[in-house]
Order: structure tokens, then sequence, then C-alpha cells
């Protein structure tokens, strides 16, 4: 019996000792994907031709299914503002006015703009000293709005930075960051430009309720987010909007939101009407363009509908619209988790609440931009409508 004990010890010593030299290779395998990990972009100064034909692709996405995403934004000349760490470059405009303003603040930032000719022209300057930078939202350059959003490259070595300073200094050499960054390729940077565009598009629509919307952002501060029980209701109607966009039926679907909106008005009876009209406000600038993000991505995923510029076969990160709908289960479960209880969460209701409208009231758009018109009351008038309502 005492052999058998040391046999089954020495087993397991060995076990042991191999599963850490296998840790080991691991780690160390990571070390060295790690130092292969970009820390600077490939071209400081200028747009590299894969940017240039991903700006190319945004501007062809949303010029073809624009119109069907809402009416109208696919026929604006929306020109393209994106940045890396030490230059800014603008697609899309002739002899632009010196500088950009961020909006809503109407601070005038930059200088000249220089012309670059290259298979897509376009305009550089390099940042201020300062260190300032247009901001991923829209800037305003002489009169006209332009969607502002970082390269992509830039995207993901900035992330990698934004992650190894909240790491501990044993971690920060091992860390996977590839499975971090990696999930951002083409496909999501474009989404995430036309997100910029549509914000753009509201401002030249309706730029007061878009400076509103934009500046009530002071009221975070003030709102509940250490509340408890405040955050377990807003998950419960989180729930609700991720159970309701499942379902294809009315039938089915207007009940469910019929219980959102009794949850939403029980939980809004818990905060004042500032913080309400904050909420509201929130949902229409940052959901409106979530909706309009990821419907452009679904649209775009369908070959028979919308044909991808032949240049993005170049791009290796560039899967061709083809995760959309795995791309919008995901938006849908992070909807429906408990993970986050952020401002984010607005861009998530807002967007759910666009995706039911759909549904449920065909011609909602055409109010969606109107001074003090709300997505969750356009919900409430299609599923309880006063008596002699048309709808």
């Amino acid at each position: 019996m005492a052999n058998k004990r040391k046999g089954c010890l020495s087993k397991l010593r060995i076990a042991g000792l191999f599963s850490l030299l296998l840790i080991g290779l691991v780690l160390m395998g990571v070390s060295i994907i790690n130092l292969n990990i970009p820390t600077e972009s490939p071209l400081l100064n200028q747009l590299t031709e894969t940017e240039q034909i991903r700006v190319a692709e945004v501007n062809h996405l949303r010029t073809t299914l624009g119109n069907e995403v809402w009416p109208g934004w696919g026929d604006e000349n929306i020109p393209i503002l994106i940045y890396n760490e030490g230059y800014t470059f603008l697609i899309g405009m002739d002899n632009p006015e010196a500088g950009w303003i961020r909006v809503p603040y109407k601070t005038i930032e930059g200088s000249e703009w220089e012309k670059v000719f290259d298979n897509y022209p376009y305009h550089r300057q390099a940042l201020p000293k300062s260190g300032e930078s247009p901001q991923a939202f829209i800037v305003e350059i002489g009169g006209v709005f332009a969607a502002s959003m970082t390269t992509k490259d830039w995207t993901q070595i900035h992330l990698m930075q934004l992650i190894k300073e909240d790491l501990p200094n044993f971690l920060k050499p091992i860390m996977p960051y590839s499975l971090f960054i990696n999930k951002f390729n083409s496909d999501w940077h474009i989404a995430g430009i036309l997100h910029e565009s549509f914000h753009a598009f509201q401002a030249k629509h309706s730029y007061s309720r878009l400076k509103s919307a934009e500046n009530l952002n002071t009221y975070h501060n003030s709102y509940p987010w250490r509340n408890a029980e405040f955050r377990e209701i807003w998950v419960q109607e989180r729930h609700l909007l991720a159970k309701a966009l499942i379902k294809n039926d009315i039938h089915e679907i207007k009940p469910i939101v019929k219980e959102w909106l009794e949850v939403r008005e029980e939980r809004r009876s818990r905060i004042d009407s500032t913080l309400i009209y904050y909420e509201k406000q929130r949902e229409w600038l940052e959901g409106l363009a979530k909706y309009a993000e990821l419907k452009s991505w679904m649209l775009a995923s369908d070959q028979y509908k919308y044909t991808p510029l032949p240049e993005m076969e170049q791009d290796p990160d560039f899967n061709f619209y083809k995760g959309a709908k795995d791309h919008r289960k995901q938006e849908v479960r992070q909807l429906r988790s408990d993970l986050g209880f952020s401002e984010t969460m607005f861009y998530y209701s807002g967007w759910a609440q666009a995706e039911l409208l759909d549904r449920l009231y065909p011609n909602w758009k055409s109010k969606a931009l109107e001074p003090s018109i709300f997505l969750d009351e356009l919900l409430q008038e299609v599923c309880n409508p006063p008596e002699h309502s048309i709808l």
C-alpha cells in the first residue's frame, strides 16, 4: 500500500510539474505575441491605403443603404474626420476652413489643413501641441457637421494602453491583449463611423435638440448609479426590452412593451423630472445612433442587397459584414445582462425602443427628430392609444 501511495504522489507531482510547465509555455507565448502588437500607428502623418478604403466603404454603404436605415440619411454629404495619436485627417470636404469645432462646446481647435493627393484625396493637420484631439462624436468645420472617430489602428493601440493602465505591473507582459482588441475588426470600425455619421445627421436636422442632449451629461453625477434598488428595476426594464426584441409577432410584442412601460413608470417615480429628461434625451441621441449603426450592419450583411467596394478585399480584417447577426445577438445579450450600469445603457435602451418602433409604428421616423418627441412616448402612443386615435 505504501508503494502505491508513493506511486500516486509521484504521478501527482509529475502532473503538477507538467501543468506548471504548460502554463509557463503559454505565458511565454502570450508575452512573445504581445511584443508583436504595434504600440504606435504604422503611418503617423498619412492615412494608410487600407484606412482610405475603409472610409470610402463607409460612404459607399451609407449612400447605398442609408435611406433604408433612415429617410434622407443616405442623401446627405457627411464628411468624415479620423485621427490617430499625432494627426487628424479629413475626407469629403473641399477647401475646409481652418481647424475644427467640438460640438456642442464651440471651442475652435487645430489649424490650417493641408491637402494630400492620394488614391482618395484628403486633408490633414498635426494635432495641437496642447494635446487636444477631436472627439469620437462630431465636429463642425465651416458650418458643416462631420463624423469624427479614431483610426482603426489607433483605436486598437489606445484600447491596449487603457487596459495596461488598469493592470498591476506583473500582469502587463502576460495579458492576452489580442483577445480584447482583435474583436474590433474593420466591420466594427465601419459601423462605428456610421454611428457618428448619424450624429452628424441629427445635428443637421435637429441641432438644438442634439446640443441639449449632449449638454445634459452634466446630470451624470446626479444620477443614482449606486442605488441598488433603482438598479434592480432598471435591469428588469432591460430584460423586458430584450425579451420583446426576440419576438416577431406584434401580438406577442405589445404586451411585453406595455409591461415595460409600467415598470419604467414605477422606476421613474423615484427620480425627479430633470433626471427623467436626461434619460429620454440620451436615449434619443445615442440610442438612435446605435440603431443606425446596427441596422446598417445588418442590411449590409445581405449579399443580395449590398456589395461592398471591391477594394475591401485587400483588407485582411474585413469580414464582409458576415458577423452582423451574431453581433446583434450579442448586443441583445448585453441588453439583458447586469454587467454594466452606466451611461452606456441608454445606448442600448434607446436602440431597443427604436427597433420595437420599427415593428409597432412604421411611420415613427417622421416624428422622431421633432422637438420634444421621445421614443418611449411613441411606444406609449402605439401600445396605449388615446380614444379616437388613428393608430
